[in-house]
């Protein structure tokens, strides 16, 4: 092997072993994990009640609008709920919400494996995006309509889908109807960072404590 190679080899399994980075993946797989549950418990709070925190509703959008957001946010709701669900502590409707949690995990994976449909969801965020600036809010109704269009012609149409249970009154209405598709779409968003960061069955099982203690420490004095 020459010096070169040597050195670069070197490089590369320092990289891949740095402790901080390792440190900062365990960390941003923590956050991921929290916008999941969060999208997933305000998915069944809107099925329910019809009603949603709008702080912790912006939150979960702010997160499939901006890439970054999840790995740079806390999520105050979701954090609380994931440590109760990995604690196995009772939460209300706890099998829905890991059921649209572990639905959309799969989802994600799905689409992982499709560029077309992935070109096509981010040439309608770009679109989004620009609309967002022409309203002057991502939270405008048109652009709340907008993304739950885009998630309709593109996420709908694949299997598997969410099922979403609920009360009827609540779901016949397109405003809540928007707000669920935007949450599962936000949900998707949080799956990818969760598995681009080295989430895993395994490491969801075996790795609760390490996902409490960084939800400890990290969110903000949880």
């Amino acid at each position: 092997m020459t010096i070169k190679a040597y050195r670069h080899t070197t490089r590369m399994i320092l990289a891949k072993h740095n402790p901080i980075d390792h440190a900062q993946r365990e960390k941003e797989r923590a956050f991921a994990l929290a916008a999941l549950v969060q999208a997933a418990c305000l998915v069944e709070r809107l099925a329910q009640s019809g009603k949603v925190d709008e702080t912790y509703f912006k939150q979960s959008f702010d997160a499939l609008l901006d890439k970054n957001y999840i790995a740079e946010r806390s999520f105050y709701h979701g954090a609380t709920k994931l440590k109760s669900l990995l604690r196995g502590h009772e939460i209300s409707y706890a099998k829905n919400i890991l059921s649209h949690a572990s639905t959309l995990i799969a989802i994600e994976k799905q689409l992982h494996k499709d560029p077309h449909m992935l070109s096509t969801i981010a040439d309608g965020m770009s679109r989004i995006h620009k609309q967002a600036q022409y309203f002057g809010s991502p939270y405008h109704t048109n652009i709340i309509a907008a993304v739950s269009h885009l998630y309709g012609e593109t996420i709908s149409t694949r299997n598997p889908r969410v099922i979403v249970r609920g009360k009827p009154e609540f779901l016949k209405q397109a405003h809540n109807t928007d707000r669920i598709r935007c949450l599962l779409f936000s949900g998707i968003r949080a799956a990818s960072a969760w598995r681009t960061n080295g989430g895993n069955t395994f490491r969801l099982v075996f790795g609760r404590k390490k996902i409490i203690q960084h939800l400890k420490s990290n969110q903000h004095g949880l």
